[in-house]
């Protein structure tokens, strides 16, 4: 899923009842949800211990998969990004 040029991590700024705003690559966007999706929206948030969605850039649909929760410090993508700020640092 990562591996799409139109993914990204996005942060959650706020929750609605009916919209979300996230922010990606210095952009805020609001995001309408449907009824089915702001629930699932909602239960996402309270089960994740971050607040970073998987989201479509083009279509603006945010990746709310219940089943399997992720946390951003066992990503393999977001560990490369450290480790190779760090080695930047020590050079």
């Amino acid at each position: 899923m990562f591996f799409n040029k139109d993914l990204v991590l996005a942060s959650i700024k706020a929750v609605g009842e009916d919209h979300a705003i996230v922010q990606y690559q210095d952009k805020e966007v609001e995001v309408n949800l449907s009824p089915e999706e702001a629930k699932e929206f909602h239960q996402y948030v309270v089960h994740q211990e971050n607040m970073l969605v998987p989201m479509n850039i083009k279509t603006q649909k945010l990746f709310v998969d219940l089943e399997e929760p992720w946390y951003e410090q066992e990503l393999e993508e977001l560990k490369g990004i450290s480790y190779q700020e760090e080695e930047d640092d020590n050079e």
